[in-house]
């Protein structure tokens, strides 16, 4: 976010939500939460089929717990346009760097930056997406995330940030923020990035196929998924994926909708060899949903699928295993 700038001049992107991929959503494809027997790599089971043993369930650190939660305290006062409680989240001696390269040290100095901040910019919302928190000790934690700030009849405002917190007297407070913009990428050479996956896909396992079909939607501007199972003679459409740019960031993004009435919106990120696909939904059931969704390129006819930090009303999930998927 930049302190410097006003209404008038703001420049990114749309709230960070996403997709929690199909698989996940229902008992039907519990099978194919492991390697399928028909994939190069059945390494997720023996030579039967009979599934791998379940998965732990991630651990949280304490640091990352309590880091999780001030963010949710500091969207909070944020949204309220409270200045005194923004600047309370720094430790004294604190300092916030911000994405217009703006250098901010102490309570005081931030503070005074937030109160000019929101009396320019009435409604400010923020989101906060916490990426990652590794702690140091018992007493030092870095953390890194991203956040989207919201003003009425303005785009949005997307950063990227890192902190550094330190625990004092039992609370973990930030000692250093420093914040970033991101420039939007060219669009034509995202999506044709992903040109590869254009065909039809499939796993097989246990008499059940599951068929995921890419096409280019008109004017090669978006890309259309399906997905449908087939078993005992019966197709049964199962929902379907809109794949796109965002044209004022630049990121890929998908838009999914299920049979089953779930819904998500995914953000992609270039790994090796593939795809991270951050996504965020609601379930069938009301759930809010979240994964980090992967898909890596074997070949021009395999490609590989999992799902890992999953969470489901925020409560931690095993990871998925491996999926296999083969062109037909």
């Amino acid at each position: 976010m930049n302190l410097l700038r006003r209404k008038t001049s703001w420049g990114l992107t749309v709230p960070l939500l996403m997709l929690l991929f199909v698989l996940n959503s229902s008992t039907l494809f519990a099978q194919f939460q492991r390697t399928p027997l028909t994939g190069d790599a059945a390494a997720s089971g023996d030579s039967e089929g009979t599934p791998a043993e379940p998965q732990p369930a991630p651990q949280t650190s304490e640091a990352g717990q309590a880091i999780k939660k001030m963010a949710v305290a500091f969207q909070a006062a944020f949204d309220e346009g409270n200045a005194k409680k923004v600047a309370g989240f720094w430790a004294p001696e604190g300092e916030y760097i911000e994405a217009s390269g703006m250098r901010l040290v102490g309570r005081p100095a931030i503070e005074k930056a937030y109160e000019g901040y929101f009396k320019e910019n009435k409604n400010a919302k923020i989101q906060i997406s916490v990426d990652s928190v590794r702690q140091i000790g018992n007493n030092l934690a870095f953390e890194e995330g991203r956040t989207v700030v919201t003003v009425p009849e303005v785009a949005p405002d997307f950063s990227q940030y890192t902190a550094t917190h330190v625990k004092r007297d039992g609370k973990w407070m930030m000692v250093s923020i420093k914040e970033s913009g991101l420039v939007p990428a060219d669009s034509k050479a995202g999506l044709k990035d992903l040109e590869w996956l254009i065909g039809t896909w499939i796993v097989e396992d246990r008499g059940i196929t599951l068929t995921t079909d890419y096409h280019w939607l008109p004017g090669n501007k978006f890309m259309e998924r399906t997905f449908s199972t087939q078993g005992k003679g019966e197709t049964q459409p199962i929902g379907k994926q809109i794949i796109g740019v965002d044209p004022i960031r630049g990121d890929i993004m998908s838009w999914t909708f299920n049979a089953d009435g779930s819904h998500a919106v995914g953000i992609w990120a270039p790994v090796e060899n593939g795809w991270l696909i951050e996504s965020r939904g609601v379930s069938s059931n009301g759930m809010i949903t979240s994964a980090h969704n992967i898909i890596s390129k074997i070949d021009q006819n395999g490609c590989r699928w999992q799902s890992v930090n999953r969470t489901a009303n925020g409560i931690e999930l095993p990871d998925a295993l491996e999926v296999v998927s083969k062109r037909k």
